[in-house]
C-alpha cells in the first residue's frame, strides 16, 4: 500500500513538472517572494494597478501571438499594429467624429486586414514569416507615422464603450483591460485545447506536409492564425488608448518582442507545435512584476531588458530540456511496452 502511494506521489510529481506551466508558475513565485521581501509597497492597489495594466497590454498581444507560434509562424508586425490602432482609433474618435461603437470593430477589421495579407504572402509564396512581417512592421510603422504626424492624440470624451475599454473597475483600482486579458485568455485557451482547430493548429506547425496529406487545410489554419494574432495586438491599442485618453506612434515599442519573451518563458516553443495559452498569461504577469519590482527596489530601469534576455535565455534552455525530457519518456514507454510484449510467431521461429 505504502508502494502505491509513493509511485502515485512520484507519478504526480512527474506530471507536474511536465506541465509547462509549472516553471513559469515557479518564476512568478519566485519573483513576488523576491520582490515582496524587499519592498513593503508591492501590495499597494497602485502597484497592483501598474503591475496588471502592464501585464494585460503585453499578454493581450502575447496569446495572439502565442496561438501563431503553435502553427509555426512569427508576427514581428504586432508592435506597429498596436501603435497604429490606437492612434487611428482615436483619430476616427475625435477628428472623425465616428461613433467609438462603430469605431472599434472598423479597427478590428483593418487589423484583420492586415493578418490576412501577412497570412496569404506568407502561405501563397512561400516567403518566411520572418521577412514578411518584417516588411509589414516597416509599411505599418511608415503609415502610422503619416497618420498621427509624429503628434499624440488625445481624447477627453466620455463614451460608456470607452469605459467598458478603459474604465476602472468599481470598488477596485483595476482597469477592465485585466479583465478583457482574462477573458480573451480563456478563450483562446479553449479554442486550443478543447476544439479541433487547436489540434489543425499544433499540426501546422509542426510537418505540414504530413498534416496536409491528413486533411488540414494548413494554409488556411495559418492565415487565420495570422488574423487572430493582429486582431489581439489592434485589441490591446484599443484598450491602452481608452485607458489613457492619449495614443502616439511611439506605442507598442517592442511589443513584438516582448510579446515572444511572455509566450516563451510561459512554455511555448519557438519551433512551433507546442505551446500554451495559460503558460503565456503567466509570462505576461512576469514581464509586468519584474519592471514594477525593479522600481520598487530602486534598480536602474536599464537593467529591464537585460535581465528579461536573462530569462529568456533560462526560459529557451528549460523548454528544450522538458521536450527532451518528453520525447525520452515517451520512447522509454514505447520500449518497456514493447519488452513486455509476450514473443510473436516470428521471434519464436528464430529461438533456438
Amino acid at each position: 500500500m505504502e508502494r502505491m502511494q509513493t509511485d502515485r506521489l512520484i507519478g504526480f510529481a512527474e506530471s507536474l513538472l511536465r506541465r509547462r506551466e509549472f516553471g513559469p508558475l515557479v518564476g512568478l513565485g519566485v519573483l513576488i517572494l523576491i520582490f515582496g521581501t524587499m519592498s513593503d509597497h508591492l501590495w499597494s492597489r497602485q502597484q497592483l494597478n501598474g503591475i496588471t495594466s502592464l501585464s494585460a497590454s503585453i499578454g493581450i498581444v502575447a496569446v495572439g501571438v502565442t496561438f501563431l507560434m503553435i502553427s509555426g509562424e512569427f508576427d514581428l508586425s504586432v508592435g506597429a499594429v498596436f501603435a497604429v490602432s490606437a492612434v487611428l482609433f482615436g483619430k476616427m474618435i475625435d477628428d472623425y467624429g465616428l461613433d467609438p461603437w462603430l469605431a472599434f470593430p472598423a479597427m478590428l477589421a483593418i487589423a484583420a486586414g492586415i493578418g490576412l495579407v501577412n497570412g496569404l504572402v506568407t502561405t501563397r509564396f512561400g516567403i518566411p514569416s520572418f521577412i514578411t512581417t518584417l516588411a509589414s512592421l516597416l509599411v505599418v510603422g511608415g503609415i502610422d507615422l503619416v497618420i498621427s504626424g509624429g503628434n499624440t492624440i488625445l481624447y477627453f470624451g466620455h463614451n460608456p464603450l470607452m469605459n467598458a475599454l478603459g474604465g476602472t473597475i468599481p470598488h477596485t483600482t483595476l482597469e477592465y483591460r485585466v479583465l478583457w486579458f482574462i477573458g480573451l485568455t480563456a478563450v483562446l485557451w479553449f479554442l486550443l485545447e478543447r476544439t479541433a482547430y487547436g489540434n489543425w493548429s499544433s499540426s501546422s506547425g509542426g510537418r505540414a506536409g504530413v498534416a496536409r496529406a491528413m486533411g488540414v487545410r494548413t494554409r488556411r489554419v495559418k492565415t487565420t492564425n495570422f488574423v487572430i494574432c493582429s486582431c489581439c495586438a489592434a485589441l490591446s491599442g484599443m484598450l491602452q488608448f481608452a485607458s489613457y485618453g492619449a495614443a502616439s506612434a511611439q506605442d507598442g515599442q517592442d511589443y513584438e518582442l516582448l510579446a515572444i519573451v511572455a509566450a516563451v518563458i510561459g512554455g511555448t516553443s519557438l519551433f512551433g507545435v507546442t505551446g500554451t495559452i495559460i503558460g503565456t498569461f503567466i509570462g505576461a504577469l512576469i514581464l509586468g512584476m519584474l519592471q514594477a519590482g525593479l522600481i520598487l527596489i530602486g534598480v536602474p530601469g536599464d537593467w529591464y531588458e537585460p535581465l528579461i534576455g536573462v530569462i529568456l535565455v533560462v526560459a529557451v534552455i528549460v523548454n528544450v530540456r522538458l521536450s527532451k525530457l518528453e520525447l525520452s519518456s515517451a520512447f522509454a514507454r514505447f520500449a518497456f511496452a514493447r519488452d513486455d510484449e509476450p514473443a510473436g510467431p516470428v521471434a519464436r521461429a528464430e529461438g533456438p
